[in-house]
């Protein structure tokens, strides 16, 4: 039982250093990728009829790459396990566990932008923001690029890292994959598009479903990671509870507005939302404090939830799946 807990320990460990070190894999290895190639080829032979017909199609094919992957993982690791002993899978745990979440690819996009924008070079700061945003960039200005690129950060530290670690830390590797496809499929399928707007239909729920918990549960540590860094988590914590409705789904705001607080700005999306009291940024190292808060918080709550929950939860949880796996082997 004791080496279960260390191995769980390691696997945690070193998935949270591959990030940080490493950052993503290329992309012809990258499981994401694979995901995103499978949820696209069912969407393009997907034929549209009638409203009701899609809604049940756009279920088959949120749940194809919903039991596909978290089985394939699953049933992948439990035959490493059973041939290549325990420490073997304890890494293979480990890099597939970084592949589901990302601390620093986020930071890795934005950093440019900022850059771009230190230099005064509107139009590379704008095709950086391209990357990133489905917005049409090409006609923001300095204040609205900055306010994209640290909204994106804000916004994925629910989808690209609060939640998958969350998911990790209650079922281990099979609930953070089956996270990880519903995040994909509501970021391919889920938006409001003519269309997807009824293929997409479920995928949209179900994100929202899987990141509720998370999109609040990660503003204490905002609040906690900004009060390390002396930035204003008092007003973090009063533009969060101000503006936690003030977009469209039901999880965005909540980070976003207790950020742009923290920040003393605002983050606006033209004719969307605008989150939070202060101004519109203008410097554009705003960029950089946003992922500052982003990094500390993910830190903070890796070592205070995530840990522990997987060692003595989530690995539990893996390794009865992986045995149930191999038993009807």
């Amino acid at each position: 039982m004791m080496e279960l807990y260390y191995l769980a320990a390691l696997i945690a460990v070193l998935g949270l250093l591959l990030d940080l070190l490493l950052g993503e894999p290329p992309n012809a290895l990258h499981p994401v990728v694979w995901i995103g190639k499978t949820i696209g080829f069912l969407d393009k032979r997907t034929k549209r009829t009638t409203p009701r017909a899609d809604r049940a199609k756009g279920i088959f094919v949120a749940l194809v790459p919903l039991l596909l992957f978290p089985f394939a993982f699953t049933l992948l690791l439990a035959l490493t396990h059973d041939l290549l002993g325990s420490l073997v899978w304890a890494v293979a745990c480990a890099i597939v566990m970084k592949t589901m979440f990302a601390i620093t690819a986020m930071e890795r996009h934005v950093r440019p932008i900022m850059k771009a924008l230190e230099a005064n070079d509107l139009e590379a700061a704008r095709k950086g923001a391209s990357r990133i945003v489905s917005r049409d960039v090409n006609q923001l200005d300095r204040e609205h690029i900055i306010s994209c690129a640290a909204e994106s950060a804000a916004e994925n530290t629910v989808d690209s890292v609060f939640s998958p670690l969350f998911y990790f830390g209650l079922g281990g590797i099979p609930l953070m994959v089956f996270y990880r496809v519903s995040n994909t499929l509501d970021a391919m399928v889920g938006y409001m598009s003519e269309r997807h707007l009824y293929i997409g239909w479920f995928s949209a729920k179900l994100d929202d479903v899987m990141n509720w918990v998370c999109a609040r549960l990660c503003v204490p540590f905002i609040l906690m990671a900004m009060m390390l860094l002396r930035l204003d988590w008092q007003n973090a914590w009063a533009m969060g509870k101000k503006y936690k409705k003030a977009t469209a789904s039901p999880n965005k705001g909540w980070s976003m507005s207790a950020f742009a607080g923290g920040l003393g700005i605002c983050f606006e999306k033209p004719g969307v939302y605008r989150l939070g009291d202060g101004p519109l940024p203008t410097d554009p190292k705003v960029i950089g404090r946003t992922v500052a808060v982003m990094k500390v918080s993910a830190l903070l709550f890796f070592l205070m939830v995530v840990l522990p929950s997987f060692m003595f939860i989530g690995i539990e949880v893996q390794v009865y799946l992986e045995q149930l796996l191999t038993g009807w082997l």
